[in-house]
């Protein structure tokens, strides 16, 4: 009897590992297959770290239990070799110091989400929008590149743009407003996307993102001047799917008129499908401009999309993630979800090398 129970457990343990290895070896096509015509891969993307711990369990159940075909098993984990390599930084033991090597240039990349709050009535001491503007005195970077970004005009708020500039001294500045809207009706609020430089910008362009008509969305690139060289500086942020909005706000609903349907009622689900497309677009079209830049560059986005996606594949293509050259582990950017997701990128080409990379847990933003 308990030599027919364990021939049923092993044979039903086989059933599921064959299974689950099927749903890993699809995973494993991520960065190949466009989701644009085969949807799930959106979903396997996301899933992508979670299903490699489970192959790996899978993995040695084969070893204990059927060690002549573990290798097959082995054989699949393999496979996800790209995708590995995309989700996993291999650098342990480099602690990131703040003191700047000789030669080299520091440049911050964050989604500040508006700065949050600059109402002059919530600019207390210790309030996240001052912890968010000390934070980037202290990193004392050379170049800062900022996604979600609003400054605000009026009595009623604290104007961010120009504090920066002036006070934390980054006299060159490229600010791309995708759109303004009044506050109170005397207050004006600019969002986009900046470049702060305490090096000189010599040129700058901004080019527009695929989008739904209705949604203005724009990137930009600027060349930097350093010494005799020049390089160049291109900031993107890849088109928010609002996860956690349920209801739109009035100033905002302008913006999504004709996907009103999806931004407020539609499910989680709905929303990554939906997006997922959008930034397999703008991918293209931030790529088209990559491959037609005759110098050397540096890309700073939120891509709001995975490693093991399609989108972060198209984008990293021949590039150095700056993250999986220095760091160790996921190197997570947005645990508001999940621990897994490193949403925010910083590409180089060569010749520019990271020396080494730092994602502050700061939960500010």
């Amino acid at each position: 009897m308990a030599f027919f129970a364990i021939a049923v457990f092993k044979k039903f343990t086989g059933i599921v590992c064959i299974g689950y290895s099927g749903v890993y070896a699809l995973s494993v096509l991520t960065p190949f297959v466009n989701p644009i015509h085969f949807w799930p891969m959106t979903f396997l993307s996301l899933a992508f770290p979670l299903l490699l711990a489970g192959m790996i369990g899978v993995c040695l159940i084969s070893f204990l239990l059927f060690k002549k075909y573990s290798w097959l098993f082995f054989l699949v984990l393999a496979c996800g070799y790209t995708n590995i390599r995309s989700v996993w930084g291999f650098h342990p033991g480099k602690p990131f110091t703040m003191e700047k090597s000789a030669g080299s240039i520091r440049i911050v990349s964050w989604n500040v989400n508006e700065f949050l709050n600059a109402s002059i009535a919530n600019d207390i001491p210790g309030n996240p929008r001052r912890q968010m503007l000390a934070f980037i005195q202290q990193s004392n970077a050379d170049i800062l590149c900022f996604q979600d970004f609003a400054t605000a005009t009026g009595k009623k708020f604290r104007s961010t743009l120009p504090y920066i500039r002036d006070s934390l001294h980054y006299p060159y500045t490229a600010f791309v407003n995708n759109f303004s809207f009044g506050i109170d009706g005397n207050n004006l609020q600019q969002n986009g996307i900046v470049i702060f430089s305490r090096l000189p910008i010599v040129d700058s362009a901004v080019i527009p993102l695929p989008n739904p008509e209705h949604f203005k969305e724009d990137f930009q690139w600027v060349t930097i001047q350093y010494g005799q060289q020049r390089f160049r500086i291109i900031n993107a942020h890849l088109r928010s799917m609002n996860l956690h909005s349920s209801q739109a706000m009035p100033v905002e609903s302008q913006f999504y008129k004709p996907d009103t349907t999806l931004f407020l009622q539609k499910s989680t689900f709905a929303k990554l499908r939906y997006f997922d497309k959008v930034h397999v677009a703008q991918a293209v079209r931030i790529r088209a401009v990559m491959d037609t830049t005759g110098l050397p560059f540096v890309f700073c986005g939120d891509l709001n999309a995975v490693p093991s996606s399609y989108v972060y594949h198209q984008l990293s293509k021949g590039l150095q993630d700056a993250f999986l050259k220095t760091g160790f582990g996921l190197g997570n950017t947005y645990d508001s979800i999940s621990p897994t997701l490193r949403i925010d990128v910083m590409l180089l080409r060569k010749p520019i090398i990271p020396i080494q990379h730092q994602t502050f847990p700061l939960h500010l933003s």
